[in-house]
């Protein structure tokens, strides 16, 4: 290995223990917080393998959010996140704060999406916790920083899910000249993709997609079939999906609400449970369908990233990391990987 390769290594590996140390974890990987989809026995088996499992609280009022916070430390007694969406909790935010504070039995990492209000930030940080803040323009990831976060996410409009910017990854990573470590959202489905990552400046990566098709994901079993079926030509972004959280484009698998030239009527094409409550879903709805959905799964919200057509398995999330470390390792010694793939276009121009 020349001086130049060591070098690099070197600079990689340190890269990437400033992104775990950030995190308070052993490998710089997130779980994302994906509403429905990441409940307490994925963020806990994901925490359990080293890297940042993340239990969504969506819309969740302070019982709920200290039930789920509690499940999850009963099973675990590694670091795991809680993602926030103070945009979608709105007045709920203030509240589910004080849960988090009230329920946390060790240091945990606030997961925000999109930017907190800054008196809540400090309460967050005064409370001995971490904060992590997703953000999807340069400007943002400044506010971010300024705000105290431990680390910033740079999610490109590689990722599934909703969009907080239009930029693909590399012109965030390109302008970003904050010193807090930057992890990376958007189409990184392995260890390969982590090492890319890094090389370009990143201190981790946050993944939703790749969680989705997991033996603990609460995502309905339709759901995780049509990701390993898929690539990421497959995927669009659209706005189709705005019913319950309007003015955010978002990255989801085609389907019968995407492939026709008009928006379909918002009729009822399922149910589901939310916060204990069956509640009817219209056609359109922002809800990811779940294990408790019925109804026509494919014409409900199905987000998935560019990265989907490297998923071609449903297996245990803890595999899932063990798989993104050995990765990782092999790539950074330089072996070839075991069965290249394509993840589809890189940056599709579709738009619905």
């Amino acid at each position: 290995m020349s001086a130049a390769d060591t070098g690099e290594r070197a600079g990689v590996l340190a890269a990437a223990e400033r992104g775990a140390a950030a995190l308070g974890v052993e490998f710089p990987l997130v779980q994302a917080g994906m509403g429905g989809i990441a409940g307490p026995a994925l963020a806990a088996a994901v925490s359990g393998a080293g890297a940042l499992g993340t239990v969504a609280l969506y819309k969740g009022d302070r019982a709920l959010v200290v039930e789920l916070i509690g499940d999850t430390a009963r099973r675990t007694t590694r670091t795991f996140g809680v993602n926030l969406i103070p945009e979608v909790s709105g007045r709920l935010l203030r509240e589910q704060i004080d849960a988090l504070i009230e329920a946390a039995d060790r240091q945990l990492v606030l997961n925000s999406y999109g930017l907190p209000p800054e008196a809540e930030a400090r309460r967050v940080l005064a409370a001995g916790h971490r904060l992590l803040v997703q953000v999807g323009t340069p400007g943002d990831a400044a506010a971010a920083a300024a705000l105290g976060a431990h680390a910033v996410v740079l999610q490109g409009t590689e990722a599934g899910g909703h969009h907080l910017g239009d930029r693909p990854l590399d012109e965030l990573l390109a302008a970003y000249d904050q010193e807090v470590p930057a992890l990376v959202s958007g189409a990184v489905t392995d260890g390969a993709g982590l090492l890319a990552a890094l090389r370009a400046g990143a201190g981790g990566a946050l993944c939703g997609t790749v969680f989705v098709t997991t033996a603990e994901s609460a995502a309905h079993d339709d759901y995780k079939r049509a990701v390993v079926a898929a690539t990421g030509a497959d995927t669009l972004i659209t706005d189709r999906f705005s019913i319950g959280w309007p003015g955010r484009p978002h990255r989801v698998l085609r389907g019968p609400v995407t492939d026709t030239p008009e928006p379909p009527p918002a009729t009822l094409i399922a149910w589901t449970t939310v916060m204990g409550v069956r509640r009817p879903v219209p056609r359109g709805s922002a809800a990811a369908p779940t294990v408790e959905a019925e109804g026509q799964i494919d014409a409900m919200a199905r987000y998935a990233g560019l990265g989907t057509g490297r998923i071609t398995a449903v297996e245990p999330a803890g595999r899932v990391v063990a798989r993104f470390r050995d990765e990782f390792r092999a790539a950074l010694a330089g072996d070839p990987p075991a069965v290249p793939a394509s993840a589809g276009p890189a940056h599709p121009s579709e738009r619905t």
